[in-house]
C-alpha cells in the first residue's frame, strides 16, 4: 500500500494531519499526480490551512477537474474571498453541469452576500438534480426568511434538523407534535430547546401564543437560561434539558412554533418586551455598579462561539473601543475576558464584570441596569432586545443572520432595536462613524 492509499484511509478516518503527511510523501515521487494534489488540498481544508489548500488545488483545476473547482471555492468562502468563490463554483458547475453542490455553493455564497433573490435560482437547480438533500433545501429555507417571505421560509425550516449532520438531529419524542392546526385548550405542549441560546430567548416569545390558545406549557431548556425562564415564565413548568422528560399531550420545538402560527413579518408577536428579572436582581446590580453619574451603554464586540460564518461578524475590540468617551459610562458585556482583553478594557475606562456574568438571568440583571446596548450579531441583542433596552446591533456585509432581514435599520423581533450595517467594503469604520455620531446626537 503505497502512501496515497494510506493517505486515503487516514482521511477518512480523520487523521487529517497523517493525511497530509502521506499525500506530501506521495506527491514528492509524483508530482503530477492531480488527484493527490486535490486530495490534499481538501485535507488543508479540514485542518483549517485554506491559504495551503489553494495551492494544492492549482494543478487539478488546471487539468479542469470540477471537484478542485468546487473544493477550491470552498477555501476561498472560508477566506472570505466570496467573488472569487463565486468564479471557482461557477468553473465547476460549468464543467459538470449536474453537479448539484456546485451549484448549492454558488447560490449559499449570494446568499451569505445578502442576495436570496438571485440564490433561489440556483438553489433550486441543485434541488432538482437531488431532490431528497435537505442540506440544499434548508441553504433555500435560509434565503426565503433572509428576504423576508417567512411562510415559503418556515415550509422549507424542517431540514434544519439535518445541518451538518447526515442524519436528523431531531428529538425522537413520543406521540404527536403540535403543527398548529389541534385544539390544545387543556392540553399539555411540550416546547423543548434548540439550537442556539439566543433562538430560544427570541422564540420563547411564543410561549404566550400557546398560553392565549388555553395550552398548559412545559418548557425543557438549558441550564444558562433556566432562571431566566424560570422567572419570566412562572405558570409554565420549566425544566432542564438533563431533567426526565415530563408527561404531555403534544411536543414541539421551540422554533417551529413560527410555522405553528403561521408567523409573517407582519404578525411577529411581542416586539415589545417580554424578558425581565426580578426587582432584587435589579437592586443588587445597582449597588454593584455604584451611583450612577452617566447614561451607562454596554458593548460587545465578537461572539463567544468562532464558527465560519461568525468569524465575518466580529469586530476589534480596540476598533470598537474607538467609541468610547467620557460622555457615558461604557460597561463590557463578554464572557470570555483575558488579561490582554482587561488590559484593553481598562485602558478605555471600560467597566467589566464577566466574572459575575454567570447564566443569562445574571446578565439580564447587569442589562436592566443599561440605558444602551451596543453589540455585533450574538445572543446578547436577542437578551436586551427581549427585555425592551434600547439595542444597536452591527451587521456585517457578508454572513448577516437571516433574522436581521434586509436593507432595514430597525428590527420586526424587537421594537427598541437599530441596525448599523456595512456598507458593501466588508469593514466596520463607516458603521463605527455613525454610532459615533448617533451617540454625539443621543
Amino acid at each position: 500500500m503505497n502512501d496515497f492509499e494510506i493517505g486515503n484511509q487516514c482521511y477518512v478516518s480523520k487523521d487529517y494531519q497523517s493525511a497530509k503527511e502521506c499525500y506530501e510523501r506521495f506527491l514528492q515521487l509524483e508530482p503530477q499526480n492531480y488527484i493527490a494534489w486535490h486530495n490534499l488540498g481538501v485535507t488543508c481544508c479540514q485542518l483549517g490551512l485554506d491559504e495551503e489548500a489553494l495551492k494544492a488545488f492549482e494543478l487539478p483545476c488546471k487539468q479542469n477537474y470540477a471537484e478542485s473547482y468546487l473544493s477550491r471555492g470552498s477555501a476561498l468562502r472560508n477566506l472570505g474571498r466570496y467573488r472569487e468563490a463565486l468564479i471557482s463554483f461557477a468553473y465547476a458547475f460549468a464543467l459538470d453541469p449536474k453537479h448539484p453542490t456546485a451549484y448549492s455553493n454558488y447560490g449559499n455564497t449570494l446568499r451569505e452576500f445578502l442576495q436570496p433573490e438571485m440564490a433561489i435560482p440556483f438553489m433550486r437547480i441543485a434541488r432538482s438534480l437531488k431532490p431528497n438533500d435537505p442540506n440544499f433545501e434548508l441553504n433555500e429555507c435560509v434565503c426565503h426568511l433572509m428576504k423576508g417571505d417567512l411562510l415559503a421560509g418556515w415550509e422549507l425550516y424542517e431540514s434544519r434538523w439535518f445541518f451538518q449532520s447526515e442524519v436528523s438531529m431531531k428529538p425522537n419524542l413520543q406521540g404527536p407534535e403540535y403543527d398548529g392546526s389541534q385544539d390544545i385548550n387543556g392540553k399539555v405542549v411540550l416546547v423543548y430547546y434548540e439550537q442556539g441560546f439566543g433562538d430560544n430567548i427570541q422564540f420563547s416569545r411564543y410561549i404566550k401564543l400557546l398560553q392565549e390558545k388555553g395550552a398548559i406549557v412545559k418548557l425543557i431548556t438549558k441550564q444558562a437560561t433556566f432562571e431566566l425562564f424560570r422567572y419570566n415564565f412562572p405558570d409554565v413548568e420549566v425544566l432542564d434539558s438533563d431533567a426526565p422528560v415530563p408527561g404531555y399531550h403534544y411536543h414541539v420545538a421551540i422554533m417551529a412554533l413560527p410555522r405553528c402560527f403561521k408567523t409573517t413579518i407582519d404578525t411577529i408577536p411581542y416586539p415589545t418586551p417580554y424578558l425581565d428579572v426580578d426587582e432584587g436582581l435589579k437592586q443588587s446590580w445597582k449597588t454593584k455598579l455604584g451611583p450612577k453619574t452617566k447614561k451607562r451603554i454596554g458593548l460587545l464586540s465578537s461572539p463567544n462561539k468562532v464558527a465560519y460564518i461568525t468569524k465575518f461578524r466580529r469586530i476589534e475590540l480596540e476598533k470598537l473601543l474607538s467609541i468610547t468617551s467620557d460622555d457615558y459610562e461604557f460597561i463590557s458585556l463578554s464572557y470570555e475576558v483575558d488579561d490582554e482583553i482587561l488590559a484593553s478594557l481598562n485602558k478605555h475606562n471600560v467597566r467589566d464584570f464577566h466574572e459575575e456574568l454567570t447564566g443569562f438571568y445574571n446578565t439580564a440583571g447587569l442589562i436592566s441596569q443599561l440605558d444602551l446596548v451596543i453589540t455585533i450579531d450574538t445572543v446578547i441583542p436577542h437578551l436586551s432586545g427581549a427585555m425592551g433596552i434600547p439595542t444597536w446591533v452591527m451587521l456585517s456585509d457578508y454572513g448577516s443572520d437571516w433574522r436581521w432581514f434586509l436593507n432595514r435599520s430597525d428590527s420586526p423581533f424587537y421594537n427598541c432595536m437599530r441596525l448599523f450595517r456595512q456598507n458593501g467594503d466588508g469593514k466596520w469604520d463607516s458603521v463605527l462613524e455613525s454610532i459615533k455620531l448617533a451617540l454625539d446626537n443621543k
